[in-house]
């Protein structure tokens, strides 16, 4: 079995910035922040205050936009599926039909065993499943009639599947924050060895609740003591007064295709996806490995035959952690040497905050988007520099440049390491 190309044909993304690639990435150009006070809960018992909210979203009013934009038959079972299903997998069919709206497929005589989705996530029920156990303990009889399902995260993969009759594989995979990368490395795989012609990579949201937020600020990984008045000015990767990340609720989809599938169709291809590669730091808590960072990107370099002198962007993981930062800036300039100083490198945290699982494909989503852009947005909140970072990280303004190979890094907790590689595609 040889190795094929592999491009990306359609894009999605839902984030308090906005529900297009278009708001969210002008809005990050323009310095807007996604970070304001938790709505969607009461904070009242718990340390964490402040996060990206999309408590507030209509997902119906979605849907009602797509009435005159997809099949009538499409629209309709989607209908029936939202009476089924929580408002976070919602989400996710609303990226993925506004996603094969972009790539044109709605237009195409598919066989749908050639086509498939693969979503990255786990453990995205939590807050559904803490509300029935409330419900539960006060009479068992009363729990949604569909919990049983709605509980189980692949109701996101078949609920996808399902309305966009995508029958050549359906399931869902995981990895921490570094689940987008192996997601689109498992969508790789089936397109370059297991003959799948379209892969929709779905990265759903996941819904906060005040456990999980209160279980990660015990870890002392969130911010949540400084900046609770000025949620904004929270979220500050390379900044020497970092206090930990900031959750945002959001997610984004990817659609990869085959390379010829894709020009015989005559698709817009908006990147090549040249490798990912994904590796194990063999250590279940979450402090980061430098030795671990430069393995992933050193074996991604050489398996994608690309010298490092050749990578333009990076877009970087950059957390806002104490540690994280600066774990990760020094990888960079391990691997890289005397050209990490000739890098374009942003946070795109500093504006969105941390969307969790799904981080490494919205960020890929945006780091394909300003690439096509020529235009990279300023890595904000960066007040005092840490001493540490003496790379470029777009501290001072957005940057315009043309540049034709980018990198987005993503790293987990439980030491999973990841990166990708896209390229500019000129046909």
């Amino acid at each position: 079995m040889s190795h094929k190309r592999v491009v990306v044909t359609g894009m999605s993304i839902n984030t308090p910035l906005g529900d297009t690639i278009n708001a969210v990435g002008n809005n990050m150009l323009a310095g807007k922040s996604a970070i304001t006070w938790w709505k969607g809960f009461d904070t009242s018992a718990i340390y964490s205050k402040i996060g990206g909210d999309l408590s507030f979203y209509d997902a119906d009013a979605k849907l009602k936009s797509f009435e005159s934009k997809i099949p009538e038959e499409v629209f309709v079972k989607t209908k029936r599926v939202f009476k089924q299903v929580t408002s976070s997998t919602k989400l996710s069919i609303l990226m993925a039909l506004d996603a094969y709206l972009t790539s044109g497929l709605f237009q195409e005589t598919l066989d749908p065993y050639d086509v498939g989705v693969i979503c990255g996530g786990h453990n995205l029920t939590n807050y559904h499943l803490l509300e029935q156990y409330e419900i539960f303990k006060d009479e068992p009889d009363f729990i949604d009639g569909l919990s049983g399902l709605n509980i189980l995260d692949t109701d996101y993969s078949s609920s996808v599947a399902e309305v966009l009759n995508l029958r050549g594989m359906a399931y869902l995979i995981g990895g921490t924050c570094a689940t987008g990368n192996v997601a689109l490395q498992a969508a790789m795989n089936a397109i370059s060895y297991d003959d799948k012609k379209i892969i929709n990579v779905v990265c759903p949201m996941v819904a906060f609740n005040p456990l999980m937020l209160q279980s990660l600020t015990v870890l002392d990984a969130i911010s949540y003591d400084k900046f609770n008045d000025t949620p904004t000015q929270a979220s500050r990767p390379y900044d020497i007064n970092r206090e930990g990340f900031l959750p945002c609720e959001g997610g984004a989809v990817l659609i990869l295709e085959e390379l010829e599938h894709a020009k015989a169709r005559g698709a817009t291809i908006y990147a090549e996806i040249l490798g990912v590669n994904v590796n194990s730091d063999a250590n279940h808590l979450s402090n980061p490995s430098r030795e671990g960072q430069v393995r992933v990107i050193r074996d991604l370099l050489k398996k994608c035959n690309i010298a490092p002198q050749e990578i333009d962007y990076i877009s970087a993981h950059a957390t806002s952690t104490h540690l994280g930062d600066v774990v990760e800036i020094q990888s960079i300039k391990e691997v890289f040497g005397v050209h990490a100083y000739n890098l374009l490198i942003n946070a795109p945290k500093s504006l969105l905050g941390h969307t969790m699982w799904a981080s490494g494909a919205v960020e890929a989503v945006l780091a394909i988007w300003q690439m096509n852009k020529g235009e990279f947005h300023r890595s904000h909140n960066i007040h005092d520099m840490d001493p540490q970072v003496d790379l470029n990280v777009c501290a001072d303004g957005n940057i315009k440049r043309n540049i034709n190979i980018l990198m987005n890094n993503s790293f987990g907790m439980g030491g999973i390491n990841s990166a990708s590689l896209f390229q500019h595609y000129d046909e």
